[in-house]
């Protein structure tokens, strides 16, 4: 019986003891919770730098079209829109999210939210896979001899 209170004891000691680190690291004297404002802040940067990095690579592939690396191109213009789209869906609503208390978009948006983020994130991914293993393919393929190749 003993050992059972001793360990209530010990935990609640120790629930205690964390409870206030956290508590000293994130708020101070004046009630400002740094923490979350620095996580806010870095999203909106992140989310800012992200959009107008992905928009550039937009306008430029758009502005230099070059009929030599066009599955190049196309590669990384549909990673850009998968990023941009992954942008728009999560870095600013999570921002927000933190900002606003509860969901102010709707329930229709709230599940399709989710939905979006998940197809973004995939169409990242495997454009990513796809873009290496164009590059890769070049590099195989040129160390095998044309005899080979042909079979002459």
């Amino acid at each position: 019986m003993s050992l059972s209170n001793d360990t209530t004891t010990v935990e609640s000691i120790v629930g205690n003891s964390t409870e206030a680190i956290a508590t000293s690291l994130t708020s101070t004297s004046s009630g400002i919770d740094w923490y979350s404002y620095v996580i806010r802040s870095l999203q909106w940067i992140i989310f800012v730098v992200g959009s107008v990095g992905n928009i550039t690579v937009l306008v430029v592939l758009l502005w230099r079209r070059s009929r030599s690396q066009v599955g190049t191109q196309l590669f990384v213009g549909s990673l850009a829109v998968a990023d941009l789209g992954l942008m728009c869906s999560t870095v600013w609503v999570a921002a927000y999210e933190k900002s606003q208390p509860g969901w102010p978009f709707g329930v229709i948006t709230c599940k399709l939210k989710y939905m979006w983020q998940f197809l973004t994130l995939n169409t990242s991914i495997w454009t990513l896979a796809a873009l290496s293993i164009d590059r890769y393919s070049p590099i195989i393929f040129a160390k095998i001899p044309l005899l080979e190749i042909y079979d002459i």
